[in-house]
């Protein structure tokens, strides 16, 4: 970091101004020669290949698809892609909200904002394919991880488990797109009105119900709910059948929950917890009773318009 520093001539803030970057990659606040702030996002080599695959690929949104993308995301300033390591500069392009203080015009926007991204061309000239977790621990899940946090709390999980790959196609029911591929509510900050896009490590060719229902994978433990306008709002700019994106955002997040969750339990408090568990335990009753031809229903009683 104190060397990336120097090389982009740039003045970090206060010693404890780091974001979070599940990524691993650090992340400060910093102030550019010509006073404006930004932001120094820091990936070394010793994070290993994956790491470093994830921050070129970053580096390459940044530098080639951000300019000509549907959506805001931040301006680069500076980069470096060395031996040691990658990094970029990137403006301050706005302040994050917690997703309890989203109103319903926000989600709106980010749905129409979502939908031009997936309607976008895959961009030309790079390979855009990349890890996918969810695909991963469908195919191989760890069931000793899963049976320990599951099987107290959510019938019928021999059920789900014997059904992964039903539950696999599912998610897969919408054709892929180019994808943002961490979309929840710390990556997205506010400027002047509008949403800008932050921390594009996980882009490229993915299902568009990965972005749509992580949002409400991450904002469930803060008992927040994201309301139906995200994905009313995406149907009205983006041409796709409404019961089969229903469908895929009941899958995926639902094998998030089940396949993904329990490793980052003990991240969160007992309360977050106890909303992952009665979510899941809803999801996983619709995906039942809409195979048994049973309309699923969202817990106010609406039509299920949203992850």
């Amino acid at each position: 970091m104190t060397m990336v520093l120097d090389t982009f001539r740039v003045t970090g803030q206060e010693p404890d101004a780091r974001l979070e970057s599940r990524s691993g990659a650090g992340v400060r606040a910093v102030r550019a020669s010509d006073g404006h702030a930004a932001y120094l996002k820091v990936t070394p080599a010793t994070l290993g290949a994956p790491a470093i695959a994830a921050a070129r690929r970053e580096l390459r949104f940044y530098a080639e698809v951000a300019p000509i993308a549907p959506v805001r995301a931040p301006r680069l300033l500076d980069y470096l892609d060395a031996e040691s390591g990658v990094a970029v500069l990137l403006e301050a392009a706005g302040e994050t909200r917690q997703a309890s203080a989203w109103t319903t015009g926000m989600w709106a926007d980010l749905g129409r904002d979502l939908a031009g991204l997936h309607s976008m061309a895959i961009p030309t000239g790079a390979d855009w394919q990349h890890p996918d977790a969810l695909q991963e621990a469908l195919i191989d899940p760890n069931l000793d991880e899963i049976n320990s946090f599951w099987a107290p709390t959510l019938p019928h999980l021999g059920e789900l488990l014997a059904r992964r790959v039903e539950l696999m196609e599912q998610t897969r029911a919408v054709p892929p797109a180019f994808v943002h591929g961490d979309c929840h509510t710390a990556n997205l900050v506010h400027s002047a009105g509008a949403i800008v896009f932050c921390d594009w490590q996980a882009a490229g060719i993915g299902r568009p119900a990965s972005d749509l229902a992580f949002l409400s994978v991450r904002a469930t433990p803060t008992g927040t709910t994201v309301p139906p306008a995200l994905v009313d709002a995406y149907l009205d700019t983006r041409a796709c059948d409404r019961r089969t994106l229903q469908r895929a955002l009941l899958a995926e997040e639902l094998a998030v929950f089940v396949f993904l969750w329990p490793a980052f339990a003990a991240f969160n408090t007992p309360e977050g917890i106890a909303r992952v568990r009665r979510r899941t335990r809803e999801l996983a009753q619709r995906w039942f009773s809409a195979d048994a031809g049973v309309t699923p229903r969202h817990p106010q009683g609406n039509h299920i318009d949203g992850p």
